[in-house]
């Protein structure tokens, strides 16, 4: 199977920027939301990327031109029926990735491949909502996705081992470094990433340092451009909160969420 045409469901701050690789990567790209008003939001948040690739010399004028024209916007999922491949990027609830993962098996080709995002939920649930489980699988990107090289490709017990194959390649063709996992709690990165994250909420809570000083001994010691804060700040505290609750569900108190009463605040700090 040729992977021609690529549809992402979700265009927020990892969806909006998983439809820019494929998109800048030569293929075809239809991402969706369910309202206008947030599908423009996305497409923005896009455009202002390309812009910047373009205003830092990262890119040509050319190819931002020709990355925004493979890119289409939608509100309707049944756009995505002649999709090759498509990748699930919304909020972490399982139920409503299981609906959505219903409703596009009765929308999409038979030979069209699933995919989810999800940091934390297992795949193999999702998978269990079509009646095409060998054709899911998992690409865990990591923010900044465009920029981030990272790339778990997230193989369940009835994943086709072609389709894992397949994926393996596309991701490599898109300028990525994929790693193949299997689909368990937190799969390879988070289940010690994750735990990073909540050890440095612990250290605040603890008083043993400030933001500023845990973000720069992190960024010092690891050759990071992020430090843990800064990345949560980013990608949003209920990210790291559910992630650890969900470890800690299935792998026990170790993981379990530390005190978050410090980052109640809609930023922590400008980055």
């Amino acid at each position: 199977m040729e992977i021609k045409k690529i549809g992402v469901v979700g265009c927020g701050l990892m969806g909006s920027g998983i439809a820019q690789v494929y998109a800048q990567a030569g293929y075809e790209t239809i991402v969706r939301e369910p309202t206008q008003e947030l599908l423009d939001q996305g497409l923005e948040r896009i455009a202002s990327f390309l812009d910047k690739g373009v205003e830092k010399g990262k890119m040509t004028q050319l190819k931002r031109n020709e990355t925004w024209a493979r890119l289409r916007g939608t509100t309707s999922l049944a756009d995505f029926a002649d999709c090759d491949l498509v990748i699930e990027a919304i909020f972490e609830d399982l139920k409503a990735k299981q609906d959505l993962f219903a409703e596009l098996d009765k929308i999409c080709k038979p030979e069209t491949i699933f995919a989810s995002n999800t940091s934390s939920l297992l795949i193999a649930n999702m998978a269990s909502a079509t009646r095409r489980p060998e054709r899911v699988a998992g690409l865990h990107f990591f923010y900044p996705s465009v920029i981030n090289q990272l790339l778990e490709v997230v193989v369940t017990g009835e994943t086709s081992p072609d389709v894992a194959d397949l994926l393996m390649e596309l991701s490599r063709l898109v300028g990525k470094i994929p790693i193949k996992v299997k689909d368990a709690p937190g799969f390879a990165v988070n289940r010690f990433f994750v735990p990073w994250l909540n050890e440095a909420t612990r250290m605040l809570d603890e008083g043993v340092a400030s933001i500023p000083t845990i973000d720069q001994a992190a960024t010092e010691a690891f050759s990071i451009g992020m430090g843990p804060f800064a990345l949560m700040n980013a990608t949003g505290i209920p990210i790291a909160y559910h992630s650890s609750s969900s470890l800690a569900r299935d792998l026990g108190p170790f993981y379990e969420p530390v005190s978050y009463t410090h980052l109640t605040l809609p930023t922590i700090y400008s980055v």
